[in-house]
């Protein structure tokens, strides 16, 4: 880590905002610019709406994020503000936790070190970020369990076969926006569920409405019998980093992946388990496939006063629906001719 103390003032500048002072004539917000200039200008200190340390550092007008991950005190987003009439574009870091704030103004003071070195703002900023990685990751969060873990996993699976097919698949993935299915294209929804036992046959079913068949439409249920392993090829940061890569907009996907509860895959609540893949099979949900849902009840409507339902569906008695895992390139097929 570099420590030229000429450029250490990310404190100082936070201090000096909090205090009224401000750029006289700058941008929509008060920034403080810095010494550090790019060819787009110069980083500037800035505050969040709560008051909390910020930074600006510029791009042009083609620049991208290129995989740039962030952390769950570190907020990462590309903002747009107005200047004398020009639209111009910064990558906008922001902590969002004061018992980091001191590591995040190291974290700033080494990202000026290096691009007043001569690397750009996005290279000094995620190399930057990967060396303090295991400061800024460290909270008070409690573990995540083993269940949730295995959850994401089973889901970042399929989302990683969908973007070998189309870098535009994760818009298939629908369970972090609140859809019902974890994954949606036109007509076809598909549910992942995991067991993480060997032998294990029962699944559990969240809500009333979650196995029941899209109207004109029809569902899948992809079951993985995921084996916890030290060292295990797969794991919320090996298969995050891989849909990551393969995405069109990594971005997006991050703040779906974070929607789930992942602020970084390379959290180490969230890759505390990783897991070889024992077996999958893939069942259509039809018929008198076992389930609890509306469709099956009298007036197809749950009873009155009852609002939320979990259950769980014992597959060893739904054999004659599964349909092996080549009926998954149909789905597949389904999903990628929606996009």
């Amino acid at each position: 880590m570099s420590s030229k103390s000429d450029e250490k003032k990310a404190l100082d500048g936070w201090t000096l905002l909090r205090a009224g002072g401000r750029e006289a004539a700058g941008l929509e917000i008060p920034t403080i610019p810095t010494e550090v200039f790019t060819t787009s200008g110069p980083v500037r200190f800035a505050l969040g709406e709560n008051g909390e340390a910020r930074v600006l550092l510029p791009l042009t007008k083609r620049e991208t994020l290129r995989g740039l991950i962030g952390a769950p005190a570190l907020h990462i987003t590309v903002s747009t503000f107005t200047s004398a009439g020009e639209h111009l574009r910064f990558l906008d870091l922001t902590c969002l936790s004061g018992d980091l704030k001191a590591v995040f103004a190291e974290v700033t003071d080494e990202i000026l070190v290096r691009i007043a070195s001569g690397e750009s703002c996005v290279d000094a900023a995620r190399s930057t970020i990967e060396d303090f990685r295991a400061l800024l990751v460290r909270s008070s969060s409690p573990d995540i369990p083993i269940s949730t873990i295995g959850g994401l996993v089973g889901e970042l699976i399929v989302l990683d076969r969908l973007l070998d097919r189309s870098s535009r698949a994760w818009r298939c993935w629908r369970g972090p926006i609140g859809d019902r299915h974890d994954f949606r294209g036109g007509d076809s929804s598909l549910e992942v569920k995991t067991s993480l036992r060997a032998g294990e046959t029962s699944i559990t079913v969240s809500t009333f409405e979650q196995m029941e068949v899209p109207a004109g439409g029809n569902l899948h249920l992809m079951h993985f019998l995921l084996e916890p392993v030290i060292a295990g090829m797969f794991s919320v940061s090996a298969l995050g980093h891989s849909v990551l890569a393969k995405a069109d907009d990594p971005e997006r996907v991050k703040e779906l992946i974070s929607a789930v509860g992942c602020h970084d895959v390379d959290a180490e609540t969230w890759n505390s388990h990783s897991f070889r893949l024992e077996t999958e099979e893939l069942y259509e949900v039809t018929g008198r496939f076992p389930r609890l849902v509306p469709s099956i009840l009298p007036g197809a409507v749950s009873p009155k006063g009852v609002s939320e339902v979990s259950y769980k569906i014992d597959l060893s008695v739904a054999t004659e629906y599964a349909r092996g895992t080549s009926g998954f390139t149909e789905i597949e097929e389904a999903f990628i001719e929606c996009l």
